[in-house]
């Protein structure tokens, strides 16, 4: 972590949501431990502030009310579940607490509106059709009064450059001599660790590629032999034979990135691309009479269907640092290869 300057960071209210907020061991927390460091600092606006806490509220009214709901149903079945749903809750206290503590926690400086007393660049970017401002989409207004505030904020206190941290495109089309964009995984990448490691990390990875391959196929060929994951998608329960047609892994590792550390390890993501066709023998009964005297059934008939599928999945791994004499080494972290089928048809 050596060298590594310290900086002033803007979070974008959609970093907020694709990292699901405040779940444990998330690249926000990551951020939060950099700051711990002393590394950087947050700064924010009234504007970022108040939309985050919106999603937030919103999203876990929607999850609550549907956790109550199922809940009633299940208990109308007769089914009781420790649950300790508490349908008095009230939501918007509860996640305004825990936006409190975060803020609190990472000491962030949110600028007033006040700070911002000229709005006419802004309606000139409008009217221009300049980032934030693009053809085709609406609602840019809070992005853009919060990119003005930061701006102005940091010309009055002379605080250097402001990081934007986002994945926002139209932020990073944004010209300003205040303002710097960066990708938030880079980032959080690149101030993790010192470029020594991630040059480790990048030579390991290349070196190990072809194994998590091979790991990686052998773990979803035992997975596609197993005819229970294609009962839903043909209707039936009487599978004849499976026969793998291919099964395509690109582990990406030029692409990785680095979620979290600790002391020892840091903790790894690596996209892989994962595609494959499957051929299934299955007996169809969409038009087939069933004899109750004879308990046989009549008029089923054999078809074929290809299962195939293809998606990208995160591969986590843990890189152990060198310790006294022991060498950095990575290591595959378990994770659920039934993710490649989401989306199988």
């Amino acid at each position: 972590m050596d060298g590594l300057k310290k900086d002033i960071v803007f979070v974008d209210s959609c970093i907020f949501i694709r990292e699901h907020y405040f779940k444990r061991n998330n690249r926000l927390n990551t951020l939060v431990q950099l700051h711990e460091a002393g590394l950087l600092d947050f700064i924010s606006t009234d504007i970022t502030i108040n939309e985050v806490q919106k999603h937030f509220i919103n999203d876990i009214k929607s999850i609550y009310s549907s956790l109550i709901r199922n809940n009633n149903e299940l208990q109308k079945k007769g089914v009781e579940l420790s649950l300790n749903i508490d349908p008095k809750l009230d939501i918007c206290k509860y996640c305004n607490d825990i936006f409190s503590k975060f803020i609190r926690k990472t000491a962030t400086f949110v600028i007033p509106y006040g700070e911002l007393t000229n709005i006419e660049h802004i309606f000139a970017k409008y009217f221009k059709q300049e980032a934030p401002f693009s053809i085709g989409k609406k609602d840019e207004f809070p992005d853009a009064f919060a990119l003005g505030l930061l701006e102005a904020y940091c010309q009055k206190y002379k605080l250097g450059k402001i990081i934007i941290l986002s994945e926002d495109n139209d932020l990073k089309n944004y010209k300003s001599p205040y303002l710097e964009y960066k990708d938030y995984k880079q980032y959080i990448t690149e101030k993790s660790a010192e470029k020594s490691t991630l040059d480790s990390i990048a030579q390991i990875l290349k070196d190990e590629a072809n194994g998590y391959i091979e790991i990686i196929k052998e773990d979803l060929s035992e997975l596609l032999m197993d005819g229970d994951i294609y009962v839903n998608l043909l209707q039936s329960t009487d599978i004849n034979d499976i026969d793998i047609k291919s099964i395509d892994v690109n582990v990406k590792t030029n692409d990785y990135s680095i979620v979290r550390q600790t002391e020892d390890y840091y903790i790894l993501e690596v996209p892989v691309d994962i595609s494959f066709d499957v051929e299934i023998e299955y007996v169809d009964y969409t038009y087939a009479t069933y004899d109750k005297e004879d308990h046989v059934w009549y008029n089923e008939e054999i078809e074929h269907y290809i299962a195939s599928n293809h998606r990208t999945i995160a591969m986590p791994l843990s890189y152990h640092k060198a310790k006294n004499e022991q060498q950095p080494f990575i290591t595959m972290e378990d994770f659920d290869i039934e993710d490649a089928l989401d989306g199988m048809a």
